[in-house]
């Protein structure tokens, strides 16, 4: 009975549906059954496609593996890998399993001028998916040149203008005056509304094109191109601006470092102090744009061994006051405090002595004296040559100081220009005077053995910025 009810339905859906519908019905079927039964795994598929990582040097694959998070078998399964213990740097795997993030993941080093959350938005990335990619458990602890894992291809093209956020100015303002729509600012920085955005924020400003770094504002550019922010090197640090500034500051290491105007931009050369101890330490830039509007700006960068020697000394304990030595130290920063702007030298440094180098001993190499720790630096560079020696004049400069001193004997002190100035110690005797204008290869004393010296030799330092730096760099690089 049942089979004849059913033979009945068929022959009454045949006799009252055109062949047309029956073919089109069936169609539609079949479509909603290759939907439904779509393998559920395709998503995952689609996602192991889409995830791809270049490895880094010193990276094994179970801490890739444990990274993300996935099964170590997976992995190598996925990359067609059968010694697990073979990976090589550069190679770029497919991640299997991972659905929170797509692109290419690649590990770079955090620029000058970017902070982690204006790599944030310059990525796109949310708070969570910002934290998971990078492994950042707090955002201070990036700073510049910490390596950094992001997904290439997601927001990087996302050139943009950047307007800071006055005191007292809101969204909306910033927008008015920027030309902005405030809403695709909001998007764009991912705020949360009209009320986004502190003072000293600086926002990305879609529709615009202006590349630099995210955390400064337009047209602003910063970059270190010497130094690299080492011990004993001088680090010098360019800031364009598109323009005149109508004052910029900034320190480095605690150090007030002082920008003047060279050709297109503005130029910083600062010193970092022998005995600073690696790690990271501030940065800041302060100024004022010729719009009239005013930024802050703060970084932490990483301080960097400069691998000095070390080396053990005897010596009369009178030499050795900490008192006298303290004060004459104090004496000679006060007189290499002040920054002239005129940049007085050109080109690379000449030789402070017509001999050809023969050092007694090199800047930065730490001492004990007498057994003591390891808290004492070589300031400067000790050059043979015995007494009369002709001591010689590496650059244009102005002589700020001739006189007796207990520890470092007959001294000069010329200035370049720009911070920058260069000490001669142990002189026997001394040529010029206070005010005079030198020239690079004037001859302006002879080498001695007065002060507290063992030996005729000709100590040489050079001062940027206040710290005494590495003078043998000022013999074979060019600084601005």
């Amino acid at each position: 009975m049942r089979k004849q009810r059913e033979n009945r339905s068929l022959e009454n859906w045949n006799q009252f549906t055109p062949i047309g519908n029956r073919i089109l019905i069936f169609g539609l079927i079949l479509v909603i059954a290759s939907v439904i039964f779509v393998p559920t795994v395709s998503a995952q598929e689609q996602a192991q496609v889409n995830v791809e990582y270049v490895v880094q040097p010193g990276d094994t694959l179970t801490q890739i593996a444990t990274r993300f998070d996935i099964d170590l078998t997976a992995l190598t399964n996925a990359n067609g890998i059968t010694n697990a213990n073979t990976v090589n740097a550069g190679a770029v795997l497919t991640i299997p399993g991972v659905d929170w993030v797509s692109g290419l993941l690649d590990v770079q080093a955090v620029p000058l001028g970017e902070t982690f959350r204006s790599l944030q938005r310059r990525y796109q990335l949310d708070d969570q998916l910002m934290a998971r990619v990078s492994g950042v458990v707090s955002p201070t602890q990036v700073y510049a040149g910490y390596s950094l894992m992001l997904p290439t291809g997601i927001g990087e093209d996302l050139v943009a203008a950047r307007a800071g956020v006055g005191a007292s100015e809101s969204l909306l303002s910033l927008a008015a005056r920027t030309g902005s729509n405030p809403w695709s600012v909001m998007a764009a920085n991912k705020l949360t509304g009209m009320w986004g955005g502190v003072k000293g924020d600086v926002l990305l400003l879609p529709g615009t094109n202006q590349p630099g770094p995210g955390a400064l504002p337009s047209p602003l550019t910063v970059e270190v191109t010497k130094g690299d922010f080492i011990q004993g090197k001088t680090t010098v640090i360019e800031v364009g601006a598109g323009g005149e500034m109508i004052d910029l500051s900034g320190t480095l290491v605690g150090v007030e470092m002082h920008f003047l105007p060279f050709e297109d931009r503005y130029v910083a050369l600062q010193g970092v102090h022998v005995m600073t101890e690696p790690g990271p330490y501030s940065f800041t830039l302060k100024g004022k744009l010729a719009d009239g509007s005013e930024f802050e700006f703060s970084q932490l960068v990483r301080v960097q061994s400069g691998d000095y020697d070390s080396e053990r000394i005897t010596v009369d304990p009178a030499y050795l006051d900490e008192t006298v030595d303290n004060a004459e130290t104090a004496f000679i920063k006060e007189i290499t405090a002040p920054v002239t702007p005129d940049k007085l030298w050109s080109g690379y440094f000449e030789k402070p002595t017509p001999f050809d180098i023969f050092v007694n001993s090199w800047f930065g190499t730490r001492r004990s004296y007498n057994g003591s720790e390891y808290t004492y630096f070589h300031s400067g560079i000790d050059f043979g040559g015995g007494t009369g020696a002709d001591v010689i004049s590496p650059a244009n400069g102005k002589v700020v100081y001739t006189g007796q001193l207990e520890i470092r004997g007959n001294a000069t002190i010329i200035d370049h220009g720009w911070g920058i100035y260069t000490g001669y110690w142990h002189q026997s005797e001394v040529f010029v005077q206070v005010g005079d204008i030198v020239t690079e290869g004037q001859v302006i004393g002879k080498v001695g053995n007065t002060g507290r010296s063992s030996g005729a030799h000709l100590h040489w330092e050079v001062w940027a910025g206040g710290v005494q730096v590495e003078p043998y760099d000022w013999l074979i690089e060019l600084f601005p």
